[in-house]
């Protein structure tokens, strides 16, 4: 069984390209200033700032897609068991990409349309409900060790114990990094945010497998 359709490959691929030819078409038309505050209407930032938005969204939006893609399952699963697999990677794989190109393209036609709006808000709030939201799917993962979706990791497909306690650890922290990136959003600057996410998407990515590492030594004594 293949890991990956290319029918539904170009699906995905169609959504991750949307909101930048959406932004395509309609850059000539974008304010030169766009406001980002209802309240203090004179704060405004130039095309520029939010092209650098877009940028970070864009390039958040690929390396989700990365992560998914191109990360290979170990080992082989019976037909049966492959199918109920690769149904379940590509549903999350849609949520996913359909959630970021709704949610950009949202993001560029109130832009489009020069009404104050607190864009770097907006962004990390969504950028925080998605990271919370797969949060509680790594929750729901803890059942079963399977090679297509989750924090697979040569430990944890070899534990059911080790998978279970990782997902509850790696769910309890993507959980709480969406809810500070969220907060974070009303205090922080756009530069300052879009470091702070890269920051929390190199721990996100890495504590969950080095958790899972320590787990198996623990086990092994």
């Amino acid at each position: 069984m293949k890991q990956t359709n290319a029918s539904k490959e170009i699906f995905i691929l169609a959504l991750l390209l949307l909101p930048m030819a959406y932004l395509a078409i309609i850059w000539n038309y974008l304010p030169v200033t766009i406001p980002t505050d209802q309240d203090v209407l004179e704060q405004t930032e130039g095309r520029n700032a939010f092209l650098l938005l877009m940028i970070f969204l864009f390039v958040t939006n690929a390396l989700i897609y990365a992560l998914f893609r191109f990360i290979p399952r170990t080992t082989e699963d019976s037909p049966v068991q492959a199918s109920v697999e690769q149904r379940e990677f590509y549903r999350i794989r849609f949520m996913i990409h359909i959630y970021l190109a709704i949610f950009t393209c949202l993001l560029i036609f109130m832009a489009r349309q020069g009404e104050p709006f607190a864009m770097e808000r907006w962004a990390f709030v969504g950028v925080g409900l998605l990271i919370a939201a797969i949060g509680l799917y790594l929750w729901k993962l803890q059942q079963e060790p399977n090679h297509y979706v989750g924090v697979r990791t040569p430990w944890t497909l070899q534990s059911k114990e080790i998978w279970r306690e990782t997902h509850r650890m790696a769910g309890t922290l993507w959980v709480s990094a969406g809810v500070v990136i969220m907060i974070a959003g009303f205090f922080l600057s756009l530069v300052t945010g879009v470091f702070l996410i890269f920051f929390a998407a190199i721990v996100l990515a890495a504590l969950p497998y080095i958790y899972s590492f320590r787990l198996y030594n623990k086990d092994k004594g």
